[in-house]
């Protein structure tokens, strides 16, 4: 395959993942291994870092933020396609810190990439966190910025599950509840479950307190 022939045919999937590809992906549009080091060889494409088998068209806009986690993501789908992955239940969706990192919402940082799976996933990367669900609720994930990622209700609710700091919690609430992400009611409900291991016997006054209403202790 010549190298106009290989950019002709990757284009459509490197246009709607900002840019990149996985190896498993060119192989399917008969993209070769050979036509794939061509590429590289020549500078048409470049190997994304510390994301194995991913590669980004070169003068494609990067985003130094957030491809890594883009790139991540990438990697645990393999061959499948962005529509594959993105419509019914994904098999992988962001959560966790890595959802709150690439809303824009508070300041934990995500020291790994968080994502729920649909099935045990082998990444072989120790900066990926899977955690397997089986069943992910419709309505607890959107695509966001082109990535499948859980909503901010559900975010704060992973956060309070895995009990995160409570005064980050609170930022992320705040920040929410100023951008007309999260409504005051959803957080009630939220926060319940969490006051007593928060060690709030009242939820309401916990709700309070994540909502920046009144101080904490």
């Amino acid at each position: 395959m010549s190298r106009r022939t290989a950019l002709i045919a990757i284009s459509p999937v490197t246009s709607e993942q900002w840019g990149m590809i996985t190896a498993g992906q060119a192989r399917r549009l008969g993209v070769s291994r050979q036509d794939l080091n061509r590429l590289l060889n020549d500078g048409s494409l470049a190997a994304v870092d510390l994301a194995a088998r991913v590669y980004r068209l070169t003068g494609a806009p990067e985003d130094p933020d957030l491809d890594p986690l883009r790139a991540a993501w990438l990697q645990l789908g393999a061959a499948k396609s962005w529509v594959e992955r993105t419509t019914a239940t994904p098999d992988a969706i962001i959560s966790h810190r890595s959802a709150a990192h690439l809303r824009g919402l508070g300041d934990l940082i995500p020291h790994e990439y968080d994502f729920y799976t649909t099935t045990r996933l082998r990444p072989r990367r120790e900066d990926i966190k899977t955690r397997i669900r089986s069943h992910v609720a419709p309505e607890s994930w959107e695509i966001w910025g082109g990535l499948p990622v859980r909503k901010v209700p559900a975010i704060i609710d992973d956060l309070l599950t895995d009990r995160e700091d409570e005064s980050a919690v609170a930022q992320i609430v705040s920040d929410a509840l100023g951008l007309g992400l999260l409504s005051r009611e959803s957080l009630d409900a939220i926060a319940a479950p969490h006051a007593t291991a928060y060690g709030r016997s009242d939820p309401s006054s916990f709700a309070r307190v994540l909502a920046g209403e009144v101080t904490g202790r």
